[in-house]
């Protein structure tokens, strides 16, 4: 088998699994629920790699697109890609794809549109994605696509606790493309402590044991049967059939007096319904052929149920619902449109989490009808009418912010459970958003500008349904920044740049190649520490230019050349002295910030264990001690960052 086959193989048994299908893993949700889910995707350079002559980017969008054309439409799915667009950028995460149905395709085109060429910070675009999802509001379910480990510094098993204790029901899974089983180990806990499944996808083996227990299970033909409370079979009515499997997808429904159909082995649910008739039951198909028959119980007794609530509640906020009803572990209370079929939902409250039920309005003004629905037989068993009312808010913000900075807007309104204030383009489409913060966090919310000047206006969102409530426009202001350094820096040396600019959060001054490209970096020094800053020159001589980066978008606001030329330095000291007397030594140089002056023996390895060392940070002249044995000895300058001797002088020790 070729690993493009692994690869297309292990998205069959996600698919089988209901993994990237995404049709739910918990049985108790109403069996409509759609799991949102995001694919993240590597784009760093190591995609370049091949397998089999076969690049391992070609791989992977030939795949994606060979399984997405197969999601149904309902499915939201969305796309974060890491390391797709700059070289060298940590922060090089993009929400590609928003999740919502029927992104199959778009998602595809996407993957065969990205480049392959930065770093691997799989950790924060983990993190992304969680948020996107809203994983500490709403289950969600991340799929992780990698051929490289953490690059970037996060502590992934850290970070998948964190995300796991966070989360209201968070699940991450791991697909290691390539990975060794070494490798493998170090990334597989961000599945395990999720809860999820780490998956090598060049492990033919563990594949083809998945899809024995999945793809190629044998087929059983089940019958089911209902029996009443008196163990008698039912027998002359219409009864409404549904069978769902351990995932919760329906797999099939139908209507008769029984019922029959094909099953693989597994676990599966069963809910029926008729006439005063009501009852479901949990069951097992084996591995082994032959027919099955199954016993559902039923209760002939009529289901009722009650409800009482608020006439009126205010758009997107939270209300009590008093409930009374049979209050089977699968109930549910929820808010619909009035037309809406059975079964169907907005938002839901199980009926095991008591009366009264908490439930979130839509944030659509109308008419809605509260139901109390029978879990086992998606029935209503009681309707309420409830009215959900206007809401209002205002802001208030400064009429112009200067680019990347951060500003304060304060606020009123409804503040619901999700909602959020942001900064988008004029005019933008409804759900845009760029910087933004929960109401949640209090009034004034504090976000950051966008880099590119414009015309823009502050929104406060509604995040059920990501509505704007209210706008307020302002005006974004151009920005600038100035440098200053030695025209001539010793190369690998530390030097001072003084600086001027916005200071926004993420600002930092960096040392590049000349005419480098935007978002590369050797060493940096955030401007949040003042000015002037402090960093290091590479080690290759030649023309360089110093700049100040704007750490929202990686963009240049101002550079200036610089010259690495190589270091020297100058060493003066006696030529002879006696055994552990004080050697006097008067020196120039770079003195960076570690370098020292040692003595050690003639001739010693750049690397030698010194006798005697002093910093250069101390001063000079530098007083070092003679070694205690007579003999031939060098007095050296060292630069500590990269080894290197710059001057050296002979010692004799009498």
């Amino acid at each position: 088998m070729n690993n493009s086959g692994v690869f297309v193989g292990f998205f069959s048994f996600l698919r089988q699994a209901g993994i990237v299908l995404g049709l739910g893993f918990l049985m108790s949700a109403p069996t409509i629920a759609q799991e949102r889910m995001m694919i993240v995707m590597d784009g760093s350079g190591s995609m370049w790699g091949q397998i089999n002559g076969v690049t391992k980017l070609e791989i992977a969008r030939q795949t994606l697109r060979q399984v997405l054309a197969g999601v149904p439409d309902a499915m939201e799915l969305g796309l974060i890609a890491y390391g797709h667009r700059q070289k060298g950028n940590c922060g090089d995460i993009e929400l590609i794809v928003k999740p919502a149905p029927g992104t199959g395709a778009q998602i595809a085109s996407e993957v065969d549109k990205m480049r392959f060429l930065g770093k691997t910070p799989l950790g924060a675009a983990v993190k992304f994605a969680a948020e996107k999802l809203r994983y500490t509001e709403e289950r969600s379910t991340v799929v992780l696509i990698t051929d490289g480990l953490e690059t970037c510094g996060v502590k992934i098993c850290e970070l998948a606790k964190a995300l796991e204790e966070a989360g209201v029901d968070f699940t991450a899974h791991v697909v290691g493309f390539g990975l060794s089983k070494e490798e493998g180990r170090q990334i597989s806990c961000l599945a395990e402590e999720t809860g999820g499944r780490y998956f090598a996808a060049n492990d033919a083996a563990e594949l083809v044991a998945a899809l024995n227990q999945t793809v190629a299970a044998t087929i059983s033909e089940v019958r089911l049967i209902a029996k009443d409370q008196d163990d008698n079979q039912v027998a002359g009515v219409e009864l409404d059939w549904k069978v769902s499997d351990s995932s919760g997808n329906i797999v099939f429904e139908t209507r008769g007096t029984t019922a029959k159909s094909a099953l693989k082995p597994g676990e599966y649910s069963v809910a029926v319904s008729g006439p005063d008739i009501a009852g479901g039951a949990q069951f097992t198909v084996g591995k082994e052929n032959g027919d099955q028959v199954i016993y559902v119980p039923v209760e002939l007794n009529l289901l009722e149920a009650s409800l009482d609530a608020p006439d009126q509640v205010a758009a997107g906020a939270q209300f009590a619902v008093s409930w009374q009803g049979p209050d089977d572990e699968r109930d549910y209370v929820t808010i619909v449109k009035p037309e809406t079929r059975e079964g169907g939902f907005i938002n839901y409250a199980y009926t095991k989490q008591g009366s009264p039920a908490e439930i979130e309005a839509p944030d659509e003004l109308g008419v809605y009808q509260l139901r109390y629905v029978h879990g086992p037989s998606d029935k209503t068993l009681a309707t309420r009418k409830i009215t959900v009312t206007a809401v209002s808010a205002s802001l208030e913000a400064p009429d112009e912010i200067f680019a990347g900075a951060e500003f304060k807007v304060d606020w009123t309104g409804p503040n619901n459970r999700r909602d959020y204030i942001t900064i988008v383009a004029a005019g933008a489409d409804e759900g845009d958003y760029n910087d933004y913060a929960y109401t949640s966090n209090g009034s004034p919310a504090k976000i950051e500008a966008p880099e590119a000047p414009g015309d823009y206006e502050v929104r406060y969102v509604l995040g059920q349904s990501d509505s704007t409530l209210a706008s307020l426009p302002i005006s974004v202001k151009p920005v600038s920044a100035s440098l200053e350094a030695p025209d001539e820096i010793f190369a690998g040396s530390e030097f001072k740049v003084v600086w001027t600019g916005p200071n926004n959060r993420r600002d930092y001054i960096t040392i590049v190649e000349l005419g480098a490209d935007e978002g590369e970096y050797n060493d940096y020094a955030y401007t949040r520490n003042g000015s002037p800053a402090k960093i290091a020159a590479p080690q290759a001589l030649g023309k360089y230019e110093v700049r100040y980066v704007l750490g929202q978008s990686d963009k240049t606001l101002a550079f200036i050349a610089v010259n690495l030329v190589a270091a020297s330095a100058v060493l003066s000291a006696p030529e002879s002295v006696v055994a552990g007397e004080v050697v006097e030594v008067i020196w120039s140089g770079p003195a960076n910030r570690n370098d020292f002056i040692e003595i050690v023996e003639a001739g010693a390895s750049p690397d030698a264990r010194p006798l005697s060392k002093a910093r250069t940070s101390q001063g000079s002249p530098l007083s070092l001690f003679a070694p205690d044995e007579a003999g031939q000895y060098e007095i050296r300058y060292k630069m500590r960052n990269n080894g290197r001797v710059l001057a050296r002088v002979a010692l004799n020790v009498e």
